[in-house]
């Protein structure tokens, strides 16, 4: 794990290498969590800053809890296990291109593991093992959403039990589910080819 660093100042969302992440309806107007993925870092910003220090709240994290909070941020509504599981399976760099490089051929190992890891699920359900598969990532979800609390948020699993969501404690209702597309990669197609699971 990389010292921490000074997190650099919050610009633009189209100029900073910070991804920056609004999650309407979840935070005040005017705020957004931005994560630094290098030093491990998620801040609350104030994105109506002119002048002054814009970082109104900063947490450190685990990369273990980073893996798994990038994948709720991008899809805060409706975040299926077999995302939030092949964030923990694929390399960290491969992670962050498959979601945030505008590269096409960037994604191709988040692909082929969100793959695996969705046939993994599938087997564990027939041989009734799917506890024990989910075993490390209930584990980190239990830690990040202390790490959230903070933040006003918390993380909470669908009724169906088939997916996780963002929600702030204080709304009065759940966000509407919703896959976002962008867990896959843009305009790319799966991969033919099914690898085991590179279990650490």
């Amino acid at each position: 794990m990389k010292k921490m660093s000074i997190v650099p100042p919050f610009t633009d969302e189209r100029e900073s290498e910070l991804p920056l992440f609004s999650l309407d309806r979840l935070l005040p107007v005017g705020h957004a969590l931005s994560v630094n993925t290098d030093c491990l870092v998620v801040s609350l910003v104030s994105t109506n800053a002119v002048s002054g220090n814009p970082i109104l709240l900063q947490r450190l994290v685990t990369e273990l809890q980073m893996r798994v909070l990038l994948p709720l941020l991008e899809a805060p509504c409706y975040c299926p296990h077999e995302f939030l599981l092949a964030s923990l399976y694929c390399s960290y760099q491969g992670l962050l291109a498959g979601l945030f490089s505008p590269e096409r051929d960037a994604g191709e190992e988040w692909l082929a593991v969100v793959q695996q890891t969705r046939l993994l699920l599938e087997c564990a359900q027939e041989r009734g093992t799917w506890r024990k598969e989910l075993k490390q990532l209930y584990n980190m979800l239990s830690e990040l959403r202390t790490k959230l609390r903070p933040f006003g948020l918390g993380i909470t699993i669908s009724a169906a039990g088939s997916a996780y969501a963002l929600i702030s404690p204080t709304a009065s209702q759940v966000p509407v589910p919703f896959l976002d597309r962008r867990l896959y990669y843009k305009n790319s197609s799966e991969p033919q080819g099914v690898l085991r699971p590179s279990l650490r």
